[in-house]
Parts: C-alpha cells; sequence; structure tokens
C-alpha cells in the first residue's frame, strides 16, 4: 500500500499565494478573494476521466457553493477541458502554466514521476487560511461534495 501524500500546508495557516489564467486570457489570483468570499481551490487534470466526472458532480453542487458564498477556481496544470473552462461561477477554470502554484499546494514533487497523477483539493476561509484539504494520487481519492459543502458549513459558523 502507498503511503499518504503529505501535504506541503498545514491546517488554520494562510495559503500561498495562487495565480491562474482563465481561457479569455483573464489573470485569476486567490488573493482577488481575499477579505470577500471562502475559496475551494481543486488542482485537477485536462485529460483525466476521473477528473471530468468529479468536476460534473461538484459542478451539480454549485448552488450550494453560491449559497454559501464560496468561489471554486478549478485550476489545471494544462489548458482547461472545454466543458470546464465553460462553467459558469461560482466555478472558475484556469490554467497554472508555471506549475507555481500547483508546487505550492501539491508539493515539490507534483511535476516529478511519482507526482504527476497528484490532485487536491483545499477550502479556505474568506481570509484565506485553510480549513480542508484532501491531496490524492488521482481524483478517486478527491473528497465528495457534501465533504466540502460541510467544511463551508464550518467556516462559516466560525467566521
Amino acid at each position: 500500500m502507498d503511503a499518504p501524500i503529505s501535504s506541503p500546508l498545514l491546517l488554520r495557516q494562510v495559503i500561498p499565494p495562487l495565480t491562474a489564467r482563465t481561457a479569455e486570457g483573464k489573470i485569476v489570483r486567490a488573493w482577488d478573494y481575499k477579505q470577500k468570499r471562502p475559496l475551494v481551490i481543486a488542482f485537477l487534470h485536462s485529460d483525466c476521466a476521473l477528473c471530468a466526472a468529479w468536476l460534473e458532480q461538484f459542478a451539480a453542487s454549485a448552488a450550494g457553493l453560491a449559497e454559501r458564498e464560496a468561489v471554486a477556481l478549478l485550476i489545471y496544470a494544462e489548458t482547461p477541458p472545454r466543458k470546464a473552462a465553460e462553467l459558469a461561477p461560482p466555478l472558475i477554470a484556469a490554467s497554472d502554466a508555471t506549475g507555481h502554484s500547483h508546487r505550492a499546494f501539491l508539493g515539490r514533487e507534483a511535476f516529478s514521476p511519482a507526482g504527476l497523477g497528484r490532485v487536491g483539493v483545499f477550502v479556505t476561509d474568506r481570509y484565506g487560511e485553510l480549513y480542508g484539504q484532501w491531496i490524492g494520487r488521482d481524483a478517486g481519492e478527491l473528497p465528495a461534495q457534501n465533504e466540502i459543502l460541510d467544511t463551508l458549513n464550518v467556516i462559516q459558523i466560525i467566521c
């Protein structure tokens, strides 16, 4: 059995900078939402069937995100798939072509042979403080939508 993937991030600490570009060329930063909205940040792969299935289920919960005033940043190392790029707010798909954000959130090995399949979901409050994180070797290890919404509920209660 594989050892669990450790995160470079600690719960209840402020997340590192995140910058990505949408298909329209708009720059998106986690900082853009600081003191405004909780964030769900998902690192996915364009050519991954499990990622596409997870995203489809996650998109179905977009109303739950909106109720909690949250925004979801769907970050890809490559160009986001068309289906992701066509999603409406509060879901925003973007590309981290430099890989800086991937490494900051998923670890330095995110692009090594051992880390190439790595995906992750991170949930922050409106101040950028990390409240939930899941890192896996593939999208089958990502949290169910109710786990993400439950984490957002905890954030609403605390904040």
